[in-house]
């Protein structure tokens, strides 16, 4: 995903509502062509809104934070956020618009959520279909309160990735997110990007709350998490998240989840709402 200066989020363009009276709620949804694309620049709207992921994936990303999500997750951002968001070669995603009058509670706070599998098709229907303003109006109010019911926690390996502020980091920051499994030792990248190890050990602790060893490994296993999902073998994974071995990534994997990866994967596959939702 394009990278952005603190300039770019503190200058984000205030977008008009999305959502018509006497309509409740409005749907967008973007399909990605045949590369990755950011949709635009950092942006906010004057309602709360929903983003979800209907094929492929789909990242979101926050002023201090970026967030995959893979089909079924979604992410409540509050009205007046700033964001933006991309897509990966082939995904579908859609973001949902609600005003703060709609919502049954109001939202405070990012969260991420499953999508009902039923409530993305009836959206998706929405925006295909003539029908009654009444029954509209009506329809639109029932998917809010299913929206807004609590949820299964979603299975672990997805979610948020906490982002560093300080502009001297971005380039080193986007470098490792772009490559999670560049083989370069943290001092070389460091030094590539011009950047003392003191100084990203400060920007790092101080803004994430983490060595950045520490953040670079969650990014390779969260990315790695998802790509044995997908069904990339093990092996395969580890070597694409700068791994040598497999049983180095294996071991890495269990300290962070709890589990090795084949559990992970058979945890996901045996787990109702992954296995209703995935595509």
């Amino acid at each position: 995903m394009n990278s952005y200066s603190q300039a770019d989020w503190d200058s984000a363009a205030p977008h008009p509502s999305m959502v018509v009276e006497p309509y409740l709620m409005g749907t967008g949804v973007v399909t990605g062509d045949e590369s990755s694309r950011v949709l635009s620049p950092p942006h906010s709207h004057p309602d709360a809104m929903l983003a979800w992921c209907y094929r492929g994936t789909v990242w979101v990303r926050l002023r201090d934070a970026m967030w995959r999500l893979a089909p079924g997750q979604g992410v409540w951002i509050p009205a007046h956020t700033p964001h933006t968001a991309g897509h990966e070669r082939g995904s579908v995603g859609c973001y949902t618009y609600i005003p703060d009058s709609g919502l049954l509670a109001p939202l405070v706070d990012v969260t991420r959520v499953l999508v009902p599998r039923a409530v993305q098709e009836m959206l998706l229907h929405l925006g295909t279909t003539d029908m009654d303003t009444g029954l509209r109006v009506r329809v639109q109010a029932v998917l809010i309160e299913m929206m807004q019911q609590p949820t299964p926690d979603p299975v672990n390996g997805w979610g948020e990735v906490p982002l560093p502020a300080d502009e001297r980091v971005r380039a080193l920051v986007q470098s490792v997110l772009r490559d999670p499994g560049d083989a370069r030792t943290a001092r070389q990248l460091f030094a590539d990007h011009g950047l003392h190890e003191r100084t990203v050990l400060r920007v790092f602790t101080r803004e994430v709350g983490m060595s950045f060893g520490q953040w670079r490994t969650g990014v390779r296993l969260t990315q790695a998490a998802r790509l044995i999902v997908d069904g990339t073998p093990v092996g395969a994974a580890a070597h694409r998240c700068g791994y040598s071995t497999t049983s180095a990534f294996s071991a890495a994997f269990k300290e962070r989840f709890g589990m090795t990866p084949r559990q992970h994967v058979a945890r996901v596959n045996a787990d109702s709402a992954h296995h209703l939702y995935w595509r």
